[in-house]
């Protein structure tokens, strides 16, 4: 089995810096390192050519100082490397850095081509997809455990939003990995010194017959206008060396005196109504890709169709809901109506009856080819960034994903606003191609409250016949309660690796008393003793409660990129090194997690009644 691991030479991100007066990143000093999602992919390749033989070959596309990156793959197991290194690929955006690792991939015929699902300092997803478009194979995304059943197929599972997805293609195919696929054990000196010494070819844009005009800013659809610090307005208060009862106290009080704990926050929070009466459906269309889960669209579909409504009135256009799903399915049209589509466009069919990468795409870009949308918004979910970036890899469509909102600008362009290195920056990305194409994060916008009686336009899409080549093997929902109401939660309780799996009955009483519901670190995802759907930050969801309370977690910009909506973040660790005493939170408790909860909890009892 001949695996390659295309890998990306990234910053370190915790040690990024900003010029305030130049509105720039400072990369001078800044060490880098192979992204972490990329190593686990590597691991896995040495793991599945030890089972079947073969060679692993890592590939990256970077700087001179990319070699390092590969050399350390190679340390870690990896047989071969290529570098394409080139003054000409400055500037790539996704798309364009796909085009170059396609062409480098054909040189070799691989039967597995793996990548990290993510990048610490994009966070697109879009790659992968990308890549397997242009290459005309059969991909699966966002892996947490892959597996080969023999050497011309392979297993892999992959969490989705409630549920846990089994699938099989066979070689050639792309996968790309998350989470606990695999270890990330770092190679010894001697192995890492070996390494270095090893000739690593350099590939240039020529050599793989591509020219400056496919790479680079000239070969990018996307582009960055410019760069915005997101400054933290959360300066912690610091509460250490005093009593448990006594820092509990304060906290109790400090939330009182923000008006945290006013019974009308507990009450959900009331939405403003759909618009009352539908626009006409003509004129430049922005188009919402619809999620359903099991109980009907999922809620980033109706925060989509909210968001869109002040693009539309920009441009004086109108919002339309794309949905695809099994016959019956028009029954949601009612719902997405009432949500703040003015038209709803309707593939039904048994062939798009569960989500697939290869029907979804063909009757998705099938539709944007004839209508020509002025924007395409999906969400930014296992699914909705699958399905984002093969769509535009087949159209050669620009695309910006995870963004946190939208603007248009005085010309009439669409400004996708990107966040990169941990939140700590949003960059207004532009598309020089039609239509903008974007992937929201879920939990950054807010939905419409329905509006009954609103009555908009549905046309019937067709259903290209599609070759299905990844086969779902099962399905396996999650029971997770707290998944429920999260998004409309008052108090949530962040769990750190500090709480351990038998720790979790002593937060049962605050849980109880606050109505909260758990979310999770990364670390803890990757314990395995919490689910990987209640994870918050970077590679998780995003939540807005009124009071956030982190127990025993380190408060790490991975994991707090995901709470900036949050209402006041009170975190507890017996650590003073710990993130949260330098900021990012409102209160920052020194103490043992198992004495202050248990004192917290009866402090907010007395208050609360």
């Amino acid at each position: 089995m001949n695996i390659a691991v295309c890998i990306k030479w990234v910053p370190v991100v915790a040690r990024m810096k900003f010029d305030a007066e130049t509105r720039r990143i400072v990369r001078e000093g800044v060490p880098s390192e192979v992204n972490n999602w990329d190593i686990v992919a590597v691991q896995r390749a040495t793991e599945l050519r030890a089972e079947f033989g073969g060679t692993v070959t890592a590939i990256t596309m970077g700087p001179p100082q990319a070699r390092d990156g590969l050399a350390r793959c190679i340390a870690q197991g990896a047989d071969n490397a290529v570098h394409i290194n080139d003054r000409a690929l400055a500037g790539s955006d996704t798309l364009a850095t796909s085009r170059v690792l396609a062409a480098a991939l054909r040189r070799e015929p691989y039967d597995l081509i793996l990548l990290g699902n993510f990048s610490v300092d994009a966070d697109t997803g879009q790659v992968g997809p990308e890549v397997a478009e242009m290459l005309g194979l059969p991909q699966i995304t966002g892996a947490s455990k892959l597996d080969a059943i023999n050497p011309t197929t392979v297993r892999v599972e992959r969490n989705l939003d409630d549920s846990v997805e089994i699938l099989e293609v066979t070689l050639p195919a792309i996968v790309t990995v998350a989470d606990g696929v695999a270890g990330d054990p770092f190679p010894g000196r001697e192995a890492l010194t070996a390494a270095k010494e090893r000739d690593i070819p350099e590939l240039t844009v020529a050599d793989l017959g591509l020219t400056p005009a496919d790479v680079g800013a000239d070969g990018s659809p996307t582009w960055v206008e410019e760069i915005r610090i997101q400054e933290t307005s959360r300066e912690p208060l610091i509460i250490e060396e005093v009593p448990a009862a006594d820092a509990a106290a304060q906290v109790v009080a400090i939330l009182k005196e923000r008006g945290i704990l006013d019974p009308a926050l507990r009450a959900p929070r009331e939405l403003t109504p759909a618009p009352s009466a539908a626009r006409p459906a003509v004129g430049k269309a922005i188009w919402v890709v619809a999620e359903l889960g099991p109980g009907g669209p999922r809620p980033i579909t109706h925060e989509l169709l909210a968001g869109a409504q002040p693009v539309a009135d920009a441009i004086d256009g109108h919002v339309a809901a794309f949905l695809m799903g099994p016959p019956g399915i028009s029954g949601v049209v009612a719902d997405l109506i009432a949500h703040g589509a003015d038209s709803v466009l309707i593939a039904e069919d048994e062939r798009v009856a569960e989500y697939s990468t290869d029907a979804y795409a063909a009757t998705l870009s099938r539709a944007i080819e004839r209508d020509q949308p002025y924007a395409v918004l999906l969400p930014s979910t296992s699914n909705g960034r699958d399905l984002a970036g093969r769509v535009a890899g087949r159209l050669s469509l620009g695309l910006t994903g995870d963004c946190v909102g939208l603007e248009v600008d005085a010309q009439g362009r669409l400004a996708q606003l990107k966040p990169a290195f941990g939140g700590n920056i949003v960059a207004p990305i532009y598309s020089k191609t039609l239509p903008n194409m974007a992937t929201i994060r879920p939990g950054i916008l807010e939905a419409f409250a329905p509006t009954a009686g609103r009555d908009g336009a549905v046309r019937q899409i067709d259903v290209p016949p599609t070759e299905q080549r990844v086969r779902r093997v099962d399905v396996r929902p999650v029971d997770v309660t707290d998944l429920a109401d999260l998004d409309a939660a008052w108090a949530i309780i962040g769990v750190g690796m500090g709480v351990e799996a038998d720790g979790m009955p002593e937060l049962a009483p605050l849980r109880e008393l606050l109505d909260a519901r758990y979310v999770v670190t990364r670390d803890v995802a990757d314990a395995g003793w919490m689910p990987r759907q209640l994870q918050v930050g970077l590679t998780g969801r995003s939540v807005a409660p009124n009071l956030y309370l982190g127990i025993a977690l380190r408060g790490d910009f991975n994991h707090m990129v995901g709470l900036q909506r949050a209402g006041i973040l009170v975190v507890v660790n017996n650590n003073r090194r710990a993130s949260i005493f330098r900021g990012g939170v409102d209160v920052a408790v020194l103490a043992d997690w198992h004495e202050f909860v248990p004192a917290l909890t009866e402090a907010l009892r007395a208050e609360l009644g």
